[in-house]
């Protein structure tokens, strides 16, 4: 269930074609020159700029092929592409989006943040997770899709705000927690 300011957010988005936002990557800032608190095995010590680093480097692969089972820039399945992107910033992660549903925090879909993970049941809700996509804030995801027709088939970007994918969306896990400078060392 869709929620508050969620839900107010996805009103006012426009369904529509997919826009290439090539050109709207976010630069990584620089490390902190303060010593990394303790962190949790969810928590990966990283400058502020990690989350902008991971979705950065989701939208380079815009445009790669759809390959099932594919986890290299050469085609990417929806699980292999976000388990390629995790790891360009240290966070390994398993293999099916099935698996990854478990990893992490789970969190609330009114308070899901850019970089968290989205998990939709394409196939059925009783048939489980079987798709994942990285969310980007304002309502949009990237993932690799297997929908769409031939040259369509591709990482792109998605709707929460369309029907098809409000109609799946089941759960969200953190994967990576951002560190800020105001946190203290236990």
């Amino acid at each position: 269930m869709l929620t508050g300011k969620l839900r107010k957010l996805l009103g006012v988005l426009c369904v529509g074609a997919v826009m290439p936002l090539c050109s709207q990557s976010a630069s990584p800032q620089p490390a902190s020159p303060q010593p990394a608190p303790a962190v949790s095995p969810l928590t990966v010590a990283e400058p502020p700029g990690t989350i902008a680093s991971l979705l950065a480097k989701a939208k380079t692969y815009l445009g790669t092929v759809y390959r099932y089972g594919g986890m290299s820039p050469k085609g990417f399945d929806c699980s292999g592409f976000v388990s390629y992107v995790f790891s360009s910033v240290g966070v390994d992660l398993d293999r099916s989006s099935g698996s990854q549903a478990r990893q992490g925090e789970p969190i609330d879909l009114a308070h899901i943040q850019p970089g968290d993970l989205l998990f939709f049941s394409t196939r059925g809700m009783r048939k489980g997770i079987s798709h994942v996509g990285i969310y980007l804030g304002e309502g949009r995801f990237i993932h690799a899709s297997s929908w769409g027709g031939r040259g369509k088939n591709c990482v792109k970007f998605g709707e929460l705000a369309s029907k098809y994918f409000a109609e799946r969306l089941v759960s969200a896990r953190r994967m990576v927690t951002q560190l800020t400078t105001d946190e203290k060392t236990p």
